[in-house]
């Protein structure tokens, strides 16, 4: 039976393409040089899952049963934690080395970084690139995620935002930081379609109550014309969960709304 546990994390062996990824391309923010045009890679990731290799495993070993290899890899998996926690590395059979490893940084000489568990692949690991091709390249403008607008006052979420009142904005990459980032309220036509004319959009006022990646929580301009459309523009330089400040801002258009009094 399938490994479901996780999501999209079941393969059809059968069917699954071997050989190709795919690359999401995202501009390099840390080049010192912003008209440098460069760009790095993400590959879009397929995860076998771990009844797609308990599959293959007893392919390679069709006298012992799905069974016993599940009772390997367990044991094997409780082995290596031991190893680490004891704060030595680990072999990983010829493919690579499990070991503890520092990240982050301290604030003085004799302060101690966080730790955490990294893999150095050996050049057998490292020789399955050689033979993988990428299918695909793209490039797409970075934008935040938006999950769902509500009115907080009421609890609700069906386009219509009372003028006054807390707003939530719930997603990704919401944070509002650095240089000429905020949150504005952009007049929209009936189809949705807010104006580039930032000179008619409105500021959002005050501090926000919840200024998260995940959340933002703001209360919404009083003076927004009842009954009017509006969407709300995002602008940031926050990165993620990251406190890098981005060189360029990152613009969010939401969808519409009703403003009401």
């Amino acid at each position: 039976m399938a490994d479901t546990h996780s999501d999209n994390s079941f393969i059809s062996l059968r069917e699954s393409a071997q050989g190709h990824v795919s690359v999401k391309l995202h501009v390099n923010n840390l080049n010192n040089d912003s008209e440098s045009g460069q760009y790095y890679g993400k590959v879009t990731r397929l995860t076998y899952s771990n009844q797609n290799i308990l599959d293959m495993v007893a392919e390679e070993l069709p006298d012992v049963t799905v069974g016993k290899i599940m009772d390997v890899m367990t044991a094997y998996t409780k082995a290596v934690q031991k190893i680490l926690s004891t704060g030595h590395a680990a072999r990983f059979g010829s493919l690579g080395t499990f070991y503890i490893a520092s990240k982050g940084l301290t604030d003085s000489q004799t302060g101690k970084p966080a730790l955490t568990v990294r893999f150095s692949p050996d050049a057998l690991l490292l020789g399955s690139a050689k033979n993988v091709e990428i299918a695909e390249s793209s490039y797409s403008e970075p934008k935040a995620t938006i999950d769902r607008i509500a009115d907080v006052a009421r609890n609700a979420c069906d386009g219509t935002l009372t003028g006054g009142f807390p707003v939530a904005i719930e997603g990704s990459s919401l944070r509002i930081f650095g240089q000429d980032s905020g949150v504005w309220c952009a007049p929209a036509d009936e189809d949705g379609n807010c104006t580039a004319d930032s000179a008619l959009w409105k500021a959002v006022p005050g501090s926000f109550f919840c200024n998260t990646p995940s959340k933002l929580i703001f209360t919404l301009p009083k003076d927004l014309e009842d009954g009017g459309r509006y969407c709300f523009v995002l602008r940031t330089r926050c990165s993620g969960y990251s406190k890098h400040e981005r060189k360029t801002l990152i613009q969010t258009v939401t969808q519409s709304f009703k403003a009401a009094s």
